[in-house]
């Protein structure tokens, strides 16, 4: 039982774990630094702010003295011991040593055991100095005998300080659990939309997929759509390029003609007087025959095929 009010004394009780940079608030009761933070950041009262402990509030926020306070065993005079409880009805600290009777004792079964505490004073009546004994339910304040009997809360609702413990521990309970109703209502939601997201994702690969599939079949189409045209055009080009080259052969034809009739002038030409004028009149024809043939585009003529005129018929 010793070992455990030791180490009831160093734990946090907030996180219920030996103090991590350990801080005061002014009503004496001490935390961790980021626990009192967080719940101060959590729930921020509009009275102001408050203890976790003993609820009570402060306003404006208070300054939090570093460290743990030091309270010393009443009964240690000559060499003062850390006290580890103090008895809120004897109003009296006490250190391991000293605590044993509190501990063991029948007489002291009934008696209240807290935290080290500096100053009591924040549970007595300010009006009779007296210990809170009470609970007043109209008010929602602590209160002593005398303020149950004869003082402002004479004639109220009162319960003892255990029962009204008891109740708003019931109270804090069922509010728990509501918050926790709402936390599994967040997380069916959350899981809900892990869900939907999971299942767009899903709708979105097999749309891109589809569209992936489309487009490679409109590319292929269009690959073989512009092969077909490559080879048209080649088709065409080889095409033209015969005729070209059909052109041009026959060309040369007519020009190794036109130098055969060259030829045959200038050796018309070197003839005597009587054979130039009797041979030169079927010349002359030839030539006009050439030459129509030339403006019709006959090349049949010229090639040497049936032709009206008498010199191509000698040729």
């Amino acid at each position: 039982m010793e070992a455990r009010a030791l180490e009831e004394v160093l734990n946090c009780a907030v996180c219920l774990q030996v103090y991590k940079d350990p801080v005061t608030l002014p009503c004496q009761h001490s935390f961790c630094l980021k626990c009192i933070e967080d719940v101060w950041n959590q729930a921020v009262d509009q009275d102001g702010f408050s203890c976790p402990q003993c609820h009570k509030k402060f306003n404006p926020k208070p300054s939090l003295e570093r460290g743990i306070p030091t309270v010393t065993c009443d009964y240690c005079i000559e060499s003062p011991s850390p006290a580890v409880k103090t008895c809120l009805k004897c109003e009296t600290s006490f250190c391991s040593l000293h605590l044993k009777p509190h501990l063991t004792k029948e007489t002291f079964k009934d008696h209240k055991l807290a935290d080290p505490v500096t100053d009591l004073s924040h549970r007595k009546c300010a009006d009779h100095k007296k210990t809170f004994e009470f609970f007043c339910q109209d008010d929602g304040v602590c209160v002593c005998s005398s303020c149950a009997a004869i003082g402002r809360h004479k004639s109220h609702a009162m319960v003892n300080l255990d029962q009204a413990e008891t109740s708003r521990k019931e109270e804090l309970k069922r509010e728990v659990e509501k918050l926790q109703k709402v936390q599994q209502n967040f997380s069916f939601k959350e899981q809900d939309i892990e869900k939907s997201e999971a299942e767009l994702k899903k709708l979105t690969r097999k749309l891109k997929g589809n569209l992936l599939q489309k487009f490679s079949e409109r590319r292929k189409q269009l690959e073989e759509d512009e092969q077909c045209v490559w080879r048209l055009i080649d088709e065409e080009e080889l095409c033209q390029l015969s005729e070209i080259r059909r052109c041009s052969g026959t060309l040369d034809k007519m020009v190794e003609q036109l130098k055969l009739i060259n030829k045959e002038a200038q050796k018309l030409m070197q003839e005597d007087c009587i054979s130039f004028i009797q041979n030169s009149k079927e010349h002359l024809s030839s030539n006009i025959c050439q030459k129509q043939c030339l403006e019709r585009g006959n090349s049949s003529c010229i090639l040497g095929s049936t032709c009206k005129g008498n010199y191509w018929r000698t040729v």
